[in-house]
């Protein structure tokens, strides 16, 4: 095994310990085998060689998470949609059982800050209403806010309250400031396999999706793998800590799946995915990264950092990328909502090549390729049985009676290796309990009825 194997496969089995840490859905854990990391990271090596050799070549590669780390900054602007959702879930408590003349009140009041440009005065007025000392002109929104709510009375000020929880992501929302931020553009397949975080997280759910790695009723997960070994596809990411490897394993707050031959001089961008769910005004912050992408590969490659950029679905220059042989993922940068991009580099403006996005996926506990969740059929989850013996997933399993005389079921290696077929009564019983080739229990019987 050779140092690049041996720090793919790590990676991968650290990726699955961080994904399960915080989750109380961990069923999917145990299924998790060595023929499955195995083969992923193996396959991975080979198919990503092409991206590998590319990205080795930039400063920014860093050889231990097979990704580029690209530096960056961004401005934050409010999500006004999501300041106005934020604000109503707030104030709600306060309508109950209110009139219908004191709702409008604060709904005009909510709109001084959601819809800061339209009719200033009609919502001040609102807000004088609700809390006559709560505006100021020069005071901080937010704390004009926060006085409502006291005047309200819909505060709570203890620690981790709702209150607490939904008031910061206002606060934090409302505000425009710039922000440092650490991009990851990664071959890693531990990378591609939690490129969703998991469900039923105790830290609080987000960014999840149809590709998250801890549901056996979602289909499209065993795309995860099936991204990870095609040639051309990398993932993009965001993390809630950077410096913290874990959170680059279950705590993404963004992440895109970018597709690039090299030398080619065609990218697509797929979809962004973000903590704000949906593509509604994520464009700016799909641009930046794009941006960041386009002048990576370019230095990369040598030439002018000059490409042209359209929409994907319709695009005038014919533009179609197949879904590779057995892919089982979600292809969402088919769908004309989710605003999926391709960008042709003027060097390559007239010889481009397409090329086919995806392939088979792995089964999580066989290894096998399957194009649908995560089990081949032969592995199905549905299928899957306990063994009581050794206490591991197998399967198939035997009926047998132990030494406690129990029926309980075991798995063929155990089977084989514990028990053993008596002839007289029919029944699997333990192998230390046969006296020649009959087993105790009826040996015993032999001996009462002579």
């Amino acid at each position: 095994m050779n140092n690049l194997q041996t720090l793919t496969r790590n990676n991968i089995w650290n990726a699955v310990d961080d994904y399960f840490r915080h989750t109380y859905s961990t069923e999917v854990r145990d299924d998790i085998s060595a023929a499955f990391v195995d083969r992923l990271a193996d396959d991975t090596i080979e198919s990503k060689r092409e991206l590998r050799d590319l990205f080795r070549q930039s400063s920014g590669w860093n050889e231990n998470l097979q990704a580029i780390i690209i530096n960056g900054t961004k401005t934050h602007n409010p999500d006004y949609i999501l300041v106005h959702n934020l604000a109503n879930s707030i104030l709600t408590p306060a309508k109950h059982d209110a009139d219908w003349r004191k709702i409008d009140l604060i709904d005009r009041a909510i709109s001084f800050f959601s819809r800061p440009n339209n009719q200033p005065d009609s919502y001040i007025d609102a807000i004088n209403e609700l809390a006559p000392h709560a505006y100021a002109p020069r005071k901080k929104r937010s704390r004009i806010f926060k006085a409502i709510c006291d005047s309200l009375g819909v505060t709570d000020n203890s620690a981790g309250s709702d209150f607490q929880k939904l008031f910061a992501k206002f606060a934090d929302e409302l505000s425009t400031r710039k922000i440092d931020f650490k991009l990851f553009v990664s071959i890693n397949p531990a990378h591609f396999l939690t490129m969703s975080n998991p469900k039923d997280d105790e830290r609080g759910t987000m960014l999840t999706s149809c590709h998250s790695f801890n549901y056996t009723d979602l289909q499209y997960n065993c795309g995860c793998s099936g991204y990870a070994r095609d040639k051309y596809t990398f993932i993009v990411f965001t993390a809630a800590d950077p410096d913290n490897p874990e959170t680059l394993n279950n705590r993404k707050t963004s992440r895109q799946i970018f597709a690039y031959k090299p030398y080619n001089g065609l990218l697509l961008q797929s979809r962004l995915y973000n903590t704000n769910g949906g593509t509604c005004g994520n464009q700016a912050e799909s641009k930046l990264y794009r941006d960041l992408i386009q002048r990576e590969l370019s230095e990369l490659e040598g030439v002018p950092n000059l490409w042209q950029t359209e929409r994907y679905c319709g695009n005038k220059h014919g533009v179609y990328f197949r879904k590779g042989e057995g892919f089982g993922g979600y292809c969402d940068w088919s769908h004309r909502d989710f605003n999926a991009k391709i960008s042709i580099r003027a060097d390559h403006a007239h010889d481009f090549q397409t090329f086919e996005i995806g392939t088979y996926g792995l089964c999580i506990s066989c290894g096998d390729e399957t194009s649908e969740g995560l089990y081949c059929s032969g592995c199905d989850s549905d299928e899957h049985e306990f063994c009581q013996e050794c206490e591991e997933r197998c399967r198939e399993t035997f009926d047998v009676i132990n030494s406690y005389g129990e029926r309980i079921h075991v798995c063929a290696a155990c089977l084989d290796e514990h028990y053993r077929f008596c002839e007289r009564c029919e029944e699997y019983r333990p192998k230390d309990e046969f006296v020649d080739s009959v087993c105790r229990h009826c040996h015993e019987l032999e001996e009462v009825s002579a």
